[in-house]
Parts: C-alpha cells; sequence; structure tokens
C-alpha cells in the first residue's frame, strides 16, 4: 500500500536492537525510546560526560520576519504544517517526547549516515514539533554547506548567510547575530544561502563559538541540520559542541551496517537514539 505525503519517522534504540549487520533496517527494532545519560545536576544536558554552563552576556540577535507563501503548496517535508493532523506529524511528536524525556538536549544534530535518508525532513519536523504552539523557543540552522535545504525547504533567502555569519563571528564572537523569523511555525531559522559559492569547509572552532553564543540566546532547543556522517568529518567536528545526535534512517535504504559505522565514527556516547523514516 502506497503513502503519500511525508515519510513517517519512528523512533529507534541505536546499538542493541540491532541483529544482524548484513541485513537491511527491517531487523531493527522500533522500541520507542531514547537513551541518555544524566548530565550533571547544575550542568547542560550532555550525551556522555557533562558540559559547563556558558557565561557571558546574551549575544544581540537581529529577527527578519518571514511568511511562508499562501498561493504555493508548502515543501512537501513539511509534515506538521501540511497535515498537522496526520499520523506522520503525531510520529514527529512522540520523537519530540521522547527527546524531552531524555533531558532536554540544547543543542540536537540530526545527520544520517549517508546523503537522501531523511535528515532534513526529521530536522525540520523535530523543530517545528519543539516549537509548536509556541511551547518553545527554537533555533533550526543549516550547516550543510555543499547542499543547504533549509532555505529551500521554507522557500526564504537569509539576509546574512548562516555560513557567512559563522566565518564572522569567528574573529569577532560579540558581533550581532541575523536569524530569520517565521511566526507561522514559532521558528527562528539561520539559514544556508543557496546561491553562494559552495567550496567552504566546516570551521569547527567557528560552529563552537556559535553554538557558545547561541545557548545564551534564551534558545531552549537549537537543532541543527548537519551533513551526512560518512564520508565526512563535518559531524565529528560538531559534536563536541553539541549535547546529543541522532541519525535518521530510511526503510529499505539503509542498512544497519552503515549504522554501526556512523555511531562507531561519531562516538556511542553523543548519540541519543535513531529516527527510521518509511
Amino acid at each position: 500500500m502506497s503513502r503519500n505525503g511525508p515519510p513517517l519517522p519512528l523512533v529507534t534504540q541505536p546499538i542493541h536492537p540491532i541483529r544482524d549487520v548484513e541485513n537491511p533496517l527491517a531487523r531493527i527494532d522500533p522500541a520507542l525510546t531514547i537513551p541518555a545519560t544524566r548530565a550533571a545536576a547544575d550542568g547542560a544536558v550532555v550525551f556522555g560526560k557533562p558540559r559547563p554552563v556558558p557565561a557571558g552576556p546574551p549575544p544581540e540577535i537581529g529577527l527578519t520576519q518571514h511568511a511562508l507563501p499562501d498561493d504555493t503548496k508548502p515543501d512537501r517535508r513539511l509534515a506538521l504544517l501540511m497535515d498537522p493532523d496526520s499520523e506522520r506529524s503525531a510520529a514527529f511528536r512522540v520523537l519530540r517526547h521522547h527527546l524531552l524525556a531524555a533531558n532536554k538536549p540544547q543543542v540536537v544534530i540530526v545527520s544520517s549516515p549517508n546523503p537522501g535518508e531523511g535528515k532534513t525532513t526529521t530536522a525540520l519536523n523535530l523543530a517545528c514539533a519543539l516549537a509548536e504552539c509556541g511551547r518553545a523557543k527554537v533555533l533550526l540552522a543549516d550547516t550543510h554547506l555543499k547542499r543547504p535545504q533549509i532555505a529551500q525547504a521554507l522557500r526564504l533567502v537569509p539576509p546574512w548567510c548562516f555560513a557567512e555569519q559563522l566565518a564572522a563571528h569567528r574573529h569577532q564572537p560579540m558581533l550581532p547575530w541575523s536569524i530569520v523569523e517565521i511566526p507561522q511555525l514559532w521558528l527562528h531559522i539561520a539559514a544556508i544561502n543557496p546561491r553562494i559559492e559552495r567550496n567552504q569547509l566546516l570551521d569547527a572552532p567557528a560552529f563552537a563559538i556559535a553554538m557558545e553564543r547561541l545557548r545564551l540566546a534564551g534558545y531552549e532547543h537549537i537543532v541543527i541540520d548537519a551533513p551526512q556522517v560518512l564520508g565526512s568529518a563535518d559531524v565529528n567536528l560538531m559534536a563536541d559542541s553539541a549535547d546529543a545526535v541522532v541519525l535518521a534512517l530510511r526503510a529499505r535504504k539503509s542498512t544497519s551496517r552503515e549504522l554501526r559505522r556512523a555511531i562507531d565514527q561519531i562516538g556511542a556516547d553523543k548519540v541519543a537514539g535513531t529516527v527510521l523514516i518509511e
């Protein structure tokens, strides 16, 4: 039976449900849990070790409002916008519930072992679910420098590309930040301009500075749409500045062998769980 619309996520445990690394993800048990390691009581949430709470004055945030066009259909990946009462949307709310139950990580990287496995779909809908009805202040940021997707999905052109902001704030951390606000989704967006040249490399110190500053801006959650893990070091460079990594997997495409390789590359203590996209 065919399914219309965005794919349906299922939250799964990261390692131990995998029974056969040779077979595809049909062998993964959808346990609907995200295991977590509790951090120190006075520290931020971390999967593996406590992270000191950043200190300093909050950064200045310059907001540019953006309205989603009402004369065209939303991007099909935006399940919570296209059909908020659907089973797919409910599944992303389940993902939100389990992530919040796992000690409310502030900075969450969403990635996948390989391209095309649903990480942007997961990042978009997880951010929307976290921010739904104004329940939390959420920033969705794009760090996929070679294939940025967030600006296209939300039909916007950022006034200041997030990649350019990372470079600028590396040398001047106290500069204001330029963020796009989408009132319909209760979301703030830090997007990469898809029209810029795509020859940049991710700068780990620049990303670390950005996260330390943006943690102070009052965001309860910062969701990062990241590149794939395998064949790239980008997620490794970002992981030390994040609290958790969620991996998106595509049913009948992703394999448990690639999942194991991705977890081994990142480090199991950083992986909060996986999302199986059907």
